[in-house]
């Protein structure tokens, strides 16, 4: 057992699939008190039956992460049961494939209340109990993607480039009040991401390898640690984020070329 997040008060928005629920283990596993929100509650309930094998304690929440009302809620119980919020970390996602052209403006606000407001409700409501204790940490859950836009995914890529400034723009807000901000920025994934896309089922055209759900659950555990201010999983993401920084021409060409070659059955 990891002792340092032994009690620690922990709560995890996106907890019942994918990088969220391995995070949910990880964090059960090293004795933390773990608040688990998402949508399904039936998913929750059978996670926290898994959960009670290990030590801490888990509370479930069902709700929408965009309403932020539920927001206010979730960290008003957390205090109320543990009696402090240690760690936030703000996972909740939603992808889509389509033509930004063709994408109905309900599943545009759906996406971007999500992944855009929903980090910002839960960080607002969280933020006054960690001043008042005098530390913190928010831990945000980004994408390889935020660092440079590929196509059929627009607006997803553009809130996870919002999520990286927030970020950002709140490590400098906070740091006087001992909060530590963390930007996790994950790649390709296995998860159940690809089947729960708004518009076009499937995965995204990316020769960039996958990782386990795991793997990235251990870096986020591993931040809670360091403190480091932007994580990345892999070199490759890193090398993707960087050259495209320094190549962003080269990098057009790159993604265009993948893609249109996996929209066509042609390997890149």
């Amino acid at each position: 057992m990891n002792s340092s997040l032994t009690n620690k008060a922990i709560l995890l928005t996106g907890a019942s699939a994918g990088i969220g629920r391995a995070t949910a283990v990880a964090l059960a596993q090293s004795g933390a008190n773990v608040v688990l929100v998402a949508r399904r509650q039936e998913r929750l309930e059978a996670l926290v039956t898994e959960l009670a094998a290990y030590p801490g304690q888990r509370l479930a929440m069902a709700g929408d992460v965009g309403d932020e009302a539920f927001a206010q809620t979730a960290v008003a119980e957390t205090v109320a049961t543990f009696g402090r919020l240690d760690v936030l970390i703000n996972n909740a996602g939603l992808g889509h494939r389509s033509h930004l052209a063709d994408m109905p403006a309900a599943d545009m606000h759906r996406l971007w209340d999500t992944n855009v407001m929903g980090l910002l409700y839960f960080t607002q409501a969280a933020i006054p109990q960690m001043k008042e204790q005098g530390s913190g940490h928010i831990i945000n859950i980004s994408s390889i993607v935020s660092q440079r836009p590929l196509p059929n995914m627009g607006l997803y890529c553009a809130s996870k480039t919002a999520v990286n400034f927030l970020g950002r723009a709140l490590r400098m807000e906070l740091r006087p009040y001992h909060i530590c901000v963390t930007t996790v920025y994950p790649g390709r994934t296995v998860t159940e991401f690809g089947d729960a896309l708004l518009g076009q089922k499937g995965a995204n055209p990316s020769r960039l390898a996958r990782v386990s759900a795991d793997r990235v659950a251990q870096a986020i555990l591993k931040a809670m640690h360091t403190g480091k201010t932007e994580v990345y999983i892999t070199w490759t993401d890193w090398l993707f984020a960087h050259g495209n920084r320094l190549f962003p021409g080269a990098t057009d060409w790159l993604v265009e070329r993948i893609a249109s070659r996996r929209s066509t059955g042609h390997r890149a």
